[in-house]
């Protein structure tokens, strides 16, 4: 399954996926700005995403994301705060 910027994203939607969920892990894909990468950056736990070691500003205790209906809208741990808009399509 891959994660694609939805219409709520600050830079809109896109073709390319930002992220590739491997084991309940998001991983950097081809499609985000800073490339591929080999560490996860995001952990599902249940319908909610935290930061994992592989993530620029480390691993973090609040969800940056939660998921509903294949979307993944912010939660209040993002930096950015709760968001009525989904960043991330699942597909």
């Amino acid at each position: 399954m891959k994660a694609y910027p939805d219409f709520g994203h600050p830079q809109g939607m896109g073709a390319s996926p930002w992220f590739t969920i491997r084991s309940s892990k998001l991983y950097p894909d081809f499609g985000h700005p800073e490339g591929i990468g080999a560490s996860p950056w995001f952990t599902v736990e249940g319908d909610q995403l935290y930061p994992d070691f592989g993530h620029p500003q480390g691993m973090g205790a609040s969800p940056w994301f939660t998921i509903r209906s294949s979307k993944l809208y912010p939660d209040f741990g993002h930096p950015e705060g709760i968001g009525a808009s989904p960043w991330f399509n699942l597909r």
